[in-house]
């Protein structure tokens, strides 16, 4: 006899899960209350037919003039236990000014708009919720940014921030390079300048995944498509196959939602859709519903997909104009944040897929790096040098496909192999390795280095690095107890 409580954010509603979680609700339960949080933005502003219907419910003036005189009698008569007779007064409003008619048809009983700021009327509604037996939606009108007004006035700017004078809002500059989202925004502008193919798309992340100077310069070349991941990567091999060059922006976890599109909308038709993945590996605290480690096993075993992951700025860049040139499905993986600083050059380069780069020459030890981990590389070759060992260092570039040639070759003269990723390391960029090694019957060591085989709390890559061991220093101790045994 209990309630389920599902508290949903707007910009959520429009969710392919969401909708079709309210289109089961009819069906399968009478003790429901859905509250939906209304602040009419998720992290960008919220796009689509949905979020206009909420708006049109938040903005009819007649019924929130109406409204808003029988909620001042409400307070000066005291309803009390007349709350049942006000509600049925209101749902009369309701129907003669507002058409909630999607929600009544979902087999939900519609209140609101309620301002989300009043605990009384709050209150008043989650009680008629509550004694309700059938499944019931409050719809909560709430301000982004309530009582700071920097955040109210740019809400969208403020649902992440970096330091700030609390006084002004003014962001406190942090020195250093740009990050690879702004690499990657600029690099866009840059291409979609010179050809007429290329599209941006995002799933409401527009200024997190750097595009929205892009959507401002090329607003017909620019697509969000709301929290709709699965959407998005549909509607980029729709516009693949008419001839564009789509290029579909997403953090790392949120591309989880979207892999069987992958696979059968974007690769198995081996369409041109290039897929971006940004905040791949530890992203501090975002903690574990953010961290994108998972991203390699998921897509390194697709067939006719190019997975690669850059080890700078400059190689951001080639990726991405080599992408477009290759005509493939690719996917572009790098981490959160600031890269090592490496200029952009004037002009770009076409990269082969699967070539590796030798970063330093080795013998007895040779250690594979993927993109952001090529400086742990470096560090672990620097301690291996000092107990007299020389390691090489490869910068990977490329999961899928490998460069087999090179590893061949490495299979044959080193003693030991290793592998460094900013994922998980069970069916990762190391496990492709130590297949392709087997393949091969090397016969020496082979040691793959990543997150381990769990869900990573809150921390930055120093404190989650020391809670797991994954750090220079254990993995050059692990690769020198191979030589000592």
């Amino acid at each position: 006899d209990e309630h389920v409580i599902a508290v949903l954010g707007d910009g959520s509603l429009g969710c392919g899960i969401s909708l079709e979680g309210l289109n089961n609700i009819a069906t399968t339960t009478n003790r429901l209350i859905v509250i939906l949080n209304d602040n009419e933005m998720s992290i960008s502003v919220n796009v689509g037919a949905t979020a206009r219907y909420l708006g049109r419910l938040l903005a009819s003036p007649r019924y929130n003039r109406w409204k808003g005189s029988i909620e001042d009698a409400a307070r000066r008569l005291r309803l009390g236990r007349l709350r049942h007779a006000y509600y049925k007064i209101e749902e009369v409003l309701k129907s003669m000014f507002l058409r909630s008619v999607l929600f009544e048809e979902l087999g939900l009983r519609y209140i609101g708009p309620v301002d989300g700021h009043n605990m009384h009327a709050l209150l008043d509604a989650l009680t008629i919720a509550k004694n309700y037996n059938r499944p019931i939606i409050v719809h909560v009108s709430t301000q982004k940014g309530k009582g700071y007004p920097p955040a109210e006035a740019q809400p969208a700017e403020w649902h992440g921030r970096s330091s700030f004078d609390v006084a002004t809002g003014e962001t406190i500059a942090q020195k250093g390079p740009p990050t690879y989202a702004a690499v990657f925004g600029s690099v866009m502008e840059r291409l979609a300048a010179q050809d007429d193919r290329i599209v941006a798309i995002t799933a409401a992340m527009s200024a997190g995944t750097g595009l929205a100077n892009f959507a401002k310069r090329f607003p017909a070349k620019f697509f969000d498509v709301g929290i709709c991941e699965e959407h998005a990567v549909v509607f980029a091999a729709g516009l693949a196959a008419a001839g564009m060059r789509p290029v579909f922006a997403v953090y790392s976890t949120f591309s989880q939602r979207a892999i069987d599109c992958i696979i059968h909308d974007v690769c198995l038709q081996s369409l041109p859709v290039v897929i971006c993945l940004d905040r791949a590996g530890i992203v501090g605290d975002d903690g574990p519903t953010h961290h994108g480690v998972f991203d390699i096993a998921l897509l390194r075993s697709v067939p006719n997909l190019i997975l690669a992951q850059p080890r700078n700025e400059a190689e951001l860049a080639n990726l991405l104009f080599s992408a477009i040139k290759w005509g493939k499905p690719t996917a572009i993986r790098y981490p959160r944040g600031a890269g090592p600083g490496t200029p952009v050059p004037d002009t770009l380069s076409e990269l082969q897929p699967g070539k590796a780069e030798i970063v330093s020459e080795g013998k007895e030890i040779q250690i594979w790096a993927l993109g952001d981990m090529v400086p742990m590389a470096e560090r672990v070759a620097d301690i291996l040098a000092g107990q007299g060992m020389t390691a090489g260092v490869v910068n990977a570039r490329f999961v899928r496909p490998l460069d087999e040639e090179l590893l061949t070759k490495h299979s044959s003269t080193a003693q030991a192999i290793a592998t460094i990723e900013n994922g998980v390391v069970k069916g990762g960029f190391g496990s492709a390795v130590g297949s392709s090694l087997a393949a091969n019957h090397f016969e020496g060591s082979f040691l793959p280095f990543g997150w381990p085989d769990e869900f990573l709390p809150h921390g930055s890559m120093n404190e989650l690095s020391a809670r797991s061991g994954f750090n220079a220093k254990t993995i050059a101790t692990a690769i020198l107890k191979e030589f000592i045994a």
